[in-house]
């Protein structure tokens, strides 16, 4: 099975377990009235049938984690999510408690079962959001690199709409005057229809326009509604697949690659469709751009257009203004003709204007979701870091009194930990790094993560004393003030939200933190390698050391001052823009 065809068979299985879940559960609660139900289907059925979904699930954990180590060295973010999956699933003793609810249905004990169930269905569904933020990422790449596209085209007929006016204004030759508007009419027209068609805009204005509609935009959400109504019979084909399926042969009945899962008939609810059409459960930069209408528009939040709504219907305004532009050239009238271009230029810088909207919304989203993945990685390695350093600390004070295998295993163990912690470290710096707009933060925790190194090869050495316990309060620090700067950029973040991008660059090029942020982390470098050294000044004294440890450090340390250097001057060059 290969790796994309194992992550849909992950996510399918996730998905059928949910809806098989949701149809067995009701049985358990109905009530008094639905007694005959329960008689009609015997407990030892149910229980059977119960087996057939815990065995899946078990099937779902294994191939979580082969694929998460089949992945791990060309897709660490993959590899990312299954395992937090798999850590996931696990804490909640998801496997243990489908064992439960067997063994409450054999016994007949209903009210049981059913309580666990429905915690079981929540704890689901929660794990296949986990695995669908890799198809979100997939789909916010894809969505900016279709914009950047219509953005360019655009970009071509803005500037040979201005020369065509200003060819007009001087008195050039009507005819190839004439002739060249035309043409670049007919492209405008073409780039209007190629993005209602890829974005999906003309099944939209077929449903606003429909006769009988209350609302007009708010028949997106209807998909939704029809998801709900047809709930029992989705529900049925989904018992017969989990019923039929063999859990070994998951390729066999192979959906659609979940990234391409808007056609599926087993999409999520909550899966995210392009900006450009009216997803019914959109991501917040997505409301926030149909919250967004032209002034004077009354229409609420709903019914408002979508960014690329209003870029295609501002390239038909452009399109009508220049076949205006053409009539009035025709009928000699110059000057009426360079009005009309100049408001076809006007139309045509207005849907520049949205598609850059939908670069920045998106942009906003992936800075979001990247900044709480960081936030998250960063508490838990400064939770495990501090564990690793009140055990150093222990460890070195019974160092004299206890036996000496005894502090060689518990520093082994230490060593272990560490190594966790590290690779932690080198997770987050690839995030960073994949993300390319900060230079201060991959330098902070590369030498966050290199002191981890150091960390883990001298307690492996049962090397527990002072040298070892200072880089370890140095990693604390770091990941300490890493963390409080995530945490502000994530607030700030949320409260610039969907407000214009300051400052030069191109749209939806925000960077992950802004550049006072940048700074401030510089700085914080810059006292760390100040206390190493005074920590190394106190230690040496005024004679030369002859510790190897000593000279390896020192010469470390000013390696390290040379590339604080090189960020702050990369900093300053805006090289990471």
């Amino acid at each position: 099975m290969n790796s994309k065809h194992a992550m849909a068979a992950v996510a399918r299985t996730c998905i059928v377990l949910i809806a098989v879940s949701s149809s067995i559960a009701p049985t358990y609660g109905q009530p008094v009235e639905s007694a005959n139900t329960l008689q009609q289907q015997p407990s030892e059925d149910l229980s059977t049938k119960q087996q057939r979904l815990a065995d899946r699930y078990d099937q779902l954990e294994i191939l979580a984690s082969r694929l998460a180590e089949l992945s791990r060295a060309t897709q660490p973010r993959r590899a990312r999510l299954l395992r937090e999956l798999v850590a996931k699933s696990r804490e909640s003793d998801i496997a243990g408690r489908f064992d439960l609810v067997v063994q409450a249905l054999g016994s007949e004990r209903m009210g049981r079962a059913a309580t666990v169930q429905s915690e079981l269905q929540v704890d689901l569904q929660k794990l296949l959001d986990l695995l669908l933020q890799e198809d979100r990422d997939k789909q916010i790449e894809s969505e900016r690199k279709r914009i950047r596209k219509y953005l360019a085209e655009l970009k071509k007929l803005i500037q040979l709409q201005r020369g065509i006016k200003a060819r007009t204004d001087g008195g050039e030759e009507t005819e190839e005057v004439t002739a060249d508007q035309d043409k670049l009419s007919t492209a405008t027209g073409e780039l209007g229809e190629e993005i209602e068609q890829t974005e999906g805009l003309k099944s939209d204005k077929a449903n606003r326009e429909s006769p009988g509609n209350e609302s007009s935009d708010s028949d997106a959400d209807e998909p939704s509604a029809k998801q709900g109504d047809g709930k029992s019979t989705q529900e049925d084909g989904e018992r017969n697949a989990i019923e039929n399926v063999d859990p070994s042969n998951a390729d066999a009945a192979e959906p659609a690659d979940p990234s391409n899962s808007g056609n599926s008939s087993e999409q999520p609810q909550n899966s995210q469709p392009s900006p450009g059409g009216q997803p019914s459960d959109a991501s917040p930069a997505e409301g926030q751009a149909q919250s967004g209408s032209d002034p004077g528009n009354g229409s609420d939040s709903e019914q408002s257009p979508s960014p690329a709504q209003r870029a295609q219907q501002r390239l038909q305004k452009a399109q009508q203004r220049m076949q205006q532009a053409i009539d009035q050239l025709e009928q000699a009238k110059r000057d009426n003709a360079v009005e009309q271009q100049e408001q076809a230029l006007r139309e045509l810088e207005q849907a520049k204007a949205e598609l850059e909207r939908i670069l920045r919304q998106l942009r906003e989203e992936e800075m979001e979701r990247m900044l709480v993945m960081l936030e998250a990685r960063f508490r838990k390695m400064l939770d495990a870091q501090v564990i690793v350093y009140e055990q150093t600390k222990l460890l070195h004070e019974s160092e004299a009194s206890a036996p000496r295998h005894e502090v060689e295993i518990a520093s082994s163990r230490l060593a272990r930990q560490e190594a966790e912690i590290t690779r932690e470290a080198d997770r987050a710096l690839v995030l960073l790094r994949e993300d390319g707009t900060t230079v201060a933060f991959p330098e902070a925790i590369e030498q966050a993560r290199d002191d981890m190194r150091s960390v883990e090869k001298r307690l492996a050495q049962v090397k527990v004393a002072d040298i070892t316990q200072g880089l370890e309060e140095d990693i604390i620090t770091a990941l300490e003030e890493t963390l409080a700067a995530l945490q502000q950029a994530l607030k700030e973040a949320r409260a610039q939200k969907g407000q214009p991008q300051q400052g030069a660059g191109e749209p939806g090029d925000q960077a992950l933190v802004d550049q006072l942020a940048e700074l401030r982390m510089i700085r914080a470098l810059q006292d760390r390698i100040n206390r190493r050294t005074k920590r190394y000044g106190d230690i040496i004294g005024d004679q030369v050391t002859a510790d190897p440890d000593l000279r390896d450090a020192l010469e470390e340390l000013a390696i390290r001052q040379e590339r604080v250097f090189q960020a702050t001057r990369d900093l300053d060059s805006g090289r990471n823009k």
